[in-house]
């Protein structure tokens, strides 16, 4: 202890004479106390949640447009067609989603390629189904068209279903092994 009292005098014999020993100007004390009195100036905040969340808000609002648009038919597409074949597709691509969303469930590392082959073969049948619209812009609504495009649907529900049954059985042979392991 004692050395670094020697230390610390050291240190203060170092700056002997060069200490600020001028006396401050007068009413030094009453400028002093009024600065430690005085209320601390407000610094303006700048507030960013409101404006993060109308961000945000906005970016939401801009996605959900874009893919409403991008999911939605061209209205030209149907300018020939009748209200009953509009009704006929709404109800059989509902139908078309529906079987895709449970096959897309059903996806496990064992039933990956058969999902891959039958997204790859529903692109085929929506190629199909393109050239029935293409025809049914050119020539019009006729009954061959609406039984094409009826027929381009049920084929593709078939095939969903199809799909859905077999993974099902793997899905049900793998759980019986499973068991049998155990």
């Amino acid at each position: 202890m004692k050395e670094k009292k020697d230390s610390i005098e050291q240190l203060f014999s170092q700056f002997e004479n060069q200490w600020d020993t001028e006396t401050p100007r007068l009413g030094h004390v009453d400028r002093f106390s009024k600065k430690l009195n005085a209320e601390p100036v407000k610094t303006k905040k700048k507030n960013w949640i409101p404006l993060s969340l109308a961000a945000s808000l906005l970016l939401i609002a801009g996605i959900i447009s874009f893919y409403q648009l991008k999911n939605n038919q061209p209205t030209n597409q149907w300018q020939n067609a009748s209200a009953q074949t509009k009704e006929t597709h709404d109800y059989f691509a509902s139908v078309v989603e529906k079987e895709l969303s449970d096959l897309k469930s059903k996806q496990t590392p064992e039933t990956e390629q058969i999902i891959n082959d039958a997204l790859a073969q529903m692109k085929i049948f929506d190629q199909d189904y393109q050239k029935i619209i293409n025809e049914l812009q050119k020539n019009g609504d006729t009954k061959q068209l609406l039984h094409a495009m009826i027929l381009n649907f049920q084929t593709r529900i078939s095939f969903l279903e199809e799909v859905i049954k077999k993974i099902e059985i793997i899905t049900h042979q793998k759980n019986i092994e499973n068991e049998k392991s155990i």
